[in-house]
């Protein structure tokens, strides 16, 4: 029954938002999750920068 309900609120969210816009509907691509994290670190890296801090690349990657 939760996943009747979510499917409905997902479907009706994007009819929503296809009449209020009048654009139509695209999907986001398979890899738009790493692409936002991407860009989110970059934003990051770049409002440091304009503090005036220094960033250097890690040979560390973190999980």
């Amino acid at each position: 029954m939760k996943g009747r309900i979510a499917s409905a609120h997902l479907l009706l969210t994007i009819t929503y938002n296809i009449l209020k816009t009048g654009e139509p509907y695209h999907e986001l691509g398979s890899n738009y999750l790493e692409e936002k994290q991407n860009n989110k670190e970059l934003k990051m890296i770049e409002y440091l920068k304009k503090k005036g801090y220094t960033i250097a690349p890690s040979e560390q990657h973190t999980a």
